[in-house]
């Protein structure tokens, strides 16, 4: 019989093999000193390799007691404390702003004779077409020069 490869001596050493064939296997190693020599190293090399794996195995931690109290021990909670006057500004803001909103002052423009001429002479195109085109954007303006209301119609 020719030598034994490695898988083959491999599959020896692991048990995969049948009873007849490890037994002609076992045969073959114990008459051939190549054969024995590499089934020694082999065999070795796979105890070490199990030693290793067994060693970095940890044992599961026990798990300690765990008591009940009797008496449970009183919840302390902390309040943040907010100032009476940042609550009052949370409140009064936005108070403010809506009723500055709501209370806008509003004005209708409505243009005099003279602009309506002023502006057809300046433009080809008539006043009333170009202010029903949206083509004139109005704007109020109080005394102090301010535009209280800009609109293109």
């Amino acid at each position: 019989m020719k030598c034994l490869t490695s898988k083959q001596i491999q599959r020896q050493i692991d048990g995969e093999i049948s009873s007849e064939l490890s037994e002609h296997f076992q045969q073959h190693i114990d008459k051939c000193p190549s054969c024995q020599e590499q089934y020694n190293d082999q065999k070795l090399l796979a105890h070490s390799i199990k030693d290793l794996m067994n060693a970095s195995v940890k044992l599961p931690e026990e798990i300690p007691e765990f008591g009940i109290p009797k008496t449970p021990d009183k919840i302390k909670v902390n309040y943040i404390r907010i100032p009476f006057w940042l609550k009052a500004a949370a409140v009064l803001i936005p108070v403010f702003f809506v009723w500055k909103m709501s209370f806008k002052p509003c004005e209708d423009f409505k243009p005099s004779a003279e602009n309506i001429r002023m502006y057809e002479m300046g433009n080809s195109i008539d006043a009333n077409t170009a202010f029903q085109e949206n083509m004139i954007t109005t704007k109020v303006i109080n005394k102090d020069g301010k535009v209280i209301k800009c609109e293109t119609n």
